[in-house]
């Protein structure tokens, strides 16, 4: 029974680690796509979707991160779809990157 348990607490450490390893992973793929602590992009919010994420083709389990306080014009919501393994799926809007990149041009004097 001893080892057993023993068993049991090792399995579920290792579990521990892999998990956070992914939620690592997913945070740092959805930061380096909205940028630095000076984004217009704010209020970061993760959830696993165990169940699937519809909206992405073959409704794979993944992290969802939504950002809702956003400084960008027409936006009102960020959402970043990633992986267990830090691939990034999809996001919402598709043309954040731009929407970015013009954000930051209009920032220079």
């Amino acid at each position: 029974m001893r080892r057993a348990i023993k068993a049991l607490f090792w399995v579920a450490f290792a579990l521990a680690i892999v998990g956070t390893g992914s939620y690592a992973g997913a945070r740092f793929t959805a930061g380096e796509l909205v940028g630095g602590p000076r984004s217009p992009v704010e209020g970061r919010t993760t959830t696993f979707a165990f169940r699937g994420v519809e909206s992405v083709r073959g409704n794979p389990r993944a992290w969802v991160v939504t950002y809702s306080r956003v400084r960008l014009p027409g936006v009102s919501r960020v959402r970043v779809v990633v992986s267990v393994t830090g691939k990034l799926l999809a996001v919402q809007p598709a043309d954040l990157k731009a929407r970015l990149a013009a954000y930051q041009r209009s920032l220079e004097p």
